[in-house]
């Protein structure tokens, strides 16, 4: 395989990465915390935002994702698929007051 085939394949496991990554933002967007609590709506619009940004790297930047760029991108959604069972079915609580001292 020669590095152009690596880079390639590189660049296609990156964008296939990240979107997934902007499917769970997307999922997560439509969630009620979300509708309720504007840091959280900012949280997952800019997560979508750079994860698109970062999977059409090769079309809007003109270069070609690192390895590093294609783990992190795997962390990123990993993380994401770790956390999608708390985001099931849960009705958006308000914080917990802390008790006055």
């Amino acid at each position: 395989m020669t590095t152009w085939d690596t880079q390639q394949l590189l660049a296609m496991l990156n964008l296939v990465l990240c979107l997934g990554t902007a499917w769970a933002c997307i999922c997560r967007l439509n969630s009620d915390i979300c509708r309720r609590w504007k840091l959280a709506r900012m949280r997952y619009t800019l997560l979508l935002t750079g994860a698109l940004a970062h999977g059409a790297q090769p079309l809007l930047f003109g270069s070609l994702p690192g390895v590093a760029g294609v783990i992190f991108s795997a962390g990123v959604f990993a993380s994401l698929l770790l956390g999608a069972e708390r985001w099931r079915g849960v009705d958006a609580q308000p914080p917990a007051v802390p008790p006055c001292s």
